[in-house]
């Protein structure tokens, strides 16, 4: 059952990945090529002054915006065949604790999961910045503690999802359980939000703030594009492999 999870995973994860980028390519690269407008505009100002005169600039071994750009639905593509792989792993292992008989159904209840837990967030907890804004030297500490914001998340996720499955296990009625797995979720992501400290920057003098919410908007939907798109795509090809071996089976010898 591994196998086949983690192939049908690498494909919905490659597909998603691909209208992810796509989608970035589209929608997420206004505000920042608008925001490189405006980095560009305060840098030749700054260059201007005098008292920033005087300094050779090092080496400038970045990659142009057009390659960036023509990359992006690639760069976006082998992440997702590398989440879905990983979700088609995590579903292999997990299904049989999802109480839903439905395949379809339980594949969008962990993509539910998995987006909650690896996009939402962490974006709320160190969410990402445009250039132009914050400390360009404080970009490896701030990619630090993103990863650490969606281990954090992950493990929460587990230990609500092991709390969700032993309360399946008394007497409780459906609907208050539901209730009460979901208070707690609101209120443990929620306080971890809140725990974890603030790592957002404002947008700085010049940097419109309207701009600065529109990128981290448009990366929010990014990555809810691609989690939606594994767990639906997941879901379909799973439910069409599975009904595909009922039917082998139900062959006559």
């Amino acid at each position: 059952m591994l196998a086949p999870s983690i192939r049908l995973g690498l494909a919905a994860g490659l597909l998603a990945g691909v209208l992810a980028g796509l989608f970035a390519f589209g929608i997420g690269e206004v505000p920042v090529r608008e925001a490189i407008r405006i980095e560009e505009a305060l840098e030749g100002a700054s260059a201007d002054d005098p008292a920033a005169s005087g300094h050779d600039d090092p080496a400038d071994f970045s990659v142009s915006r057009t390659t960036q750009q023509a990359l992006l639905p690639v760069a976006t593509a082998v992440v997702g065949a590398a989440f879905g792989g990983l979700f088609g792993v995590l579903f292999a292992f997990v299904r049989r604790f999802i109480r839903d008989p439905d395949d379809w159904r339980a594949s969008l209840k962990l993509g539910a999961v998995a987006w909650v837990a690896m996009a939402l967030v962490p974006l709320l907890a160190a969410p990402p910045n445009p250039p132009g804004v914050g400390d360009p030297g404080a970009v490896g500490s701030r990619s630090a503690w993103y990863l650490g914001a969606i281990g954090l998340s992950i493990a929460l996720a587990a230990a609500l999802w092991t709390f969700a499955h032993r309360l399946h296990t008394t007497k409780l009625r459906d609907a208050p359980r539901q209730v009460v797995v979901g208070t707690v979720a609101l209120v443990a992501f929620a306080g971890l939000v809140l725990a974890l400290p603030s790592s957002s920057a404002a947008g700085g003098p010049g940097f419109p703030g309207e701009l600065l919410w529109q990128f981290r908007l448009a990366s929010l939907a990014t990555q809810t594009l691609l989690w939606a798109g594994i767990a639906a795509v997941f879901g379909l090809l799973w439910d069409r492999d599975t009904a595909k071996s009922a039917t082998r089976q139900g062959w006559p010898a």
